[in-house]
């Protein structure tokens, strides 16, 4: 079974969305960790890790999985294939790559942040766990959201093309 025009057409709409979603997750969430700075009090900051905690759980990893099952869909449904094109292979890598790590790591990171901020409030900013997770977290976000624009460059420009040949 392949996809219509039309339908390929919707899929691509849908793949662009979940996408679009998740890179300006990643983009929100590595700017809320620049807030820290400017807060008042405890409060305020286990506020900042909890929108922090929803955007992860909520918005980006619901897009990523999105984005990966609509290109397993284009993958299976279209001329596309997995392994046709190096520019593909480079796409499946990351998105892999990505969710996984987020999901084994950086997730489970995520949770200890705002546990560690419920707990200590903003005496967590001297605590040297929460700093060494905050400072992943954030370096985290800086290189997901490069790796995601290359990803959109990649598929705009759609270099590597057919390996095979």
């Amino acid at each position: 079974m392949t996809l219509s025009v039309n339908q390929q057409k919707v899929l691509k709409i849908f793949h662009l969305l979940f996408a679009s979603l998740w890179f300006a997750s990643v983009v929100t969430m590595t700017s809320l960790t620049a807030l820290v700075n400017g807060l008042d009090n405890g409060d305020q900051f286990y506020m900042l890790t909890r929108i922090y905690h929803f955007i992860d759980f909520k918005i980006l990893t619901p897009a990523a999985i999105g984005t990966l099952l609509t290109g397993l869909t284009y993958s299976l449904l279209t001329k596309w294939g997995f392994f046709k094109h190096g520019w593909l292979v480079y796409k499946w890598i990351l998105t892999v790559a990505l969710i996984l790590i987020g999901t084994f790591y950086l997730g489970p990171m995520t949770d200890k942040i705002v546990g560690l901020s419920s707990e200590l409030r903003l005496v967590a900013l001297s605590n040297e766990l929460f700093l060494s997770k905050w400072n992943i977290a954030l370096w985290a976000g800086w290189i997901n959201g490069l790796l995601l624009l290359i990803a959109f460059v990649v598929s705009t420009l759609k270099p590597w093309k057919n390996i095979r040949k």
